[in-house]
């Protein structure tokens, strides 16, 4: 017997569909965004990376990116180009280059950061306390899914120290 996709779906389905909408809805809503200042998503999100710290190496943002390095590679090339970003190799270790702001890419980071805010207050915001109940709802879920994709390593025995002794 076919079921038709207008059953009744278990919750679970429900939501799982539901939010998979919303990602899609959230990813092209941002694209559109972030074009209008000459970004794609992922230059944007590497912006934001590199304005949360001093410095990375592009294996660093690769990791934050949820990318490649060659992509990071052609996200740096763009960015660099277009006077956002520097690269230069770190004093440690020269085979790996680390990237870092422009005051330039400072400058246009802040702007689209602030305009992107208001964006989502705009397409999300409403009532304050229905929100957080959404949040506290998705937690667990979002706890549960970051688990089933990076496990914890079990802990060989409570009593373990970090290399520094602590």
């Amino acid at each position: 017997m076919k079921i038709s996709s207008s059953a009744v779906q278990e919750p679970e389905q429900e939501l799982y569909l539901l939010l998979t909408n919303m990602f899609i809805l959230l990813d092209d809503t941002d694209r559109q965004f972030f074009g209008e200042f000459g970004l794609s998503t992922r230059q944007f999100w590497a912006l934001h990376h590199l304005d949360e710290s001093e410095s990375l190496s592009m294996v660093d943002l690769s990791r934050l990116l949820l990318t490649d390095k060659s992509n990071v590679t052609a996200i740096t090339d763009r960015l660099e180009a277009a006077g956002l970003v520097k690269r230069s190799p770190a004093p440690q270790d020269r085979r790996v280059i680390l990237l870092s702001l422009t005051p330039e890419g400072r400058k246009r980071h802040d702007e689209v950061y602030a305009a992107h805010q208001n964006r989502i207050r705009t397409l999300i915001g409403g009532d304050e306390d229905a929100l957080y109940t959404v949040i506290r709802t998705l937690e667990p879920i979002r706890q549960r899914l970051a688990e089933y994709l990076h496990p914890r390593v079990p802990q060989a025995s409570t009593t373990q120290t970090t290399p520094t002794g602590k």
